[in-house]
């Protein structure tokens, strides 16, 4: 996939949306224990639907707080670069989308 539209300034509009979404989302799945419920939940839907812009955001707040990022990551930017030994362990699998997003420009 073109990385470049992933290194434009995310608009302050969009930084606020997904901030409500992760908000709304982290009450809602704070009961849950299966993903895949988590990720259904409509305020994850709708961070997958900002786009590529939401890329960037979901790094920083990996960052900031080891959580269920990844199906959003990999639907988003259709790759993943979490080797399948370290599938199903959460701290390698943030460890390996912090290290894409810095190899790309997209997190410091």
């Amino acid at each position: 996939m073109d990385l470049e539209f992933f290194t434009h300034p995310v608009p302050t509009s969009v930084s606020s949306r997904f901030g409500q979404l992760v908000s709304e989302w982290k009450q809602q799945s704070r009961f849950l224990s299966s993903v895949s419920q988590m990720a259904m939940l409509r305020p994850y839907q709708r961070i997958i639907g900002i786009g590529p812009s939401a890329v960037p955001l979901i790094l920083e707040e990996l960052k900031r707080e080891t959580d269920f990022w990844f199906w959003a990551l990999e639907t988003i930017t259709d790759e993943n670069p979490v080797s399948p030994e370290d599938s199903g362990f959460v701290a390698k699998m943030a460890d390996a989308w912090l290290a894409w997003g810095r190899q790309r420009g997209l997190i410091s």
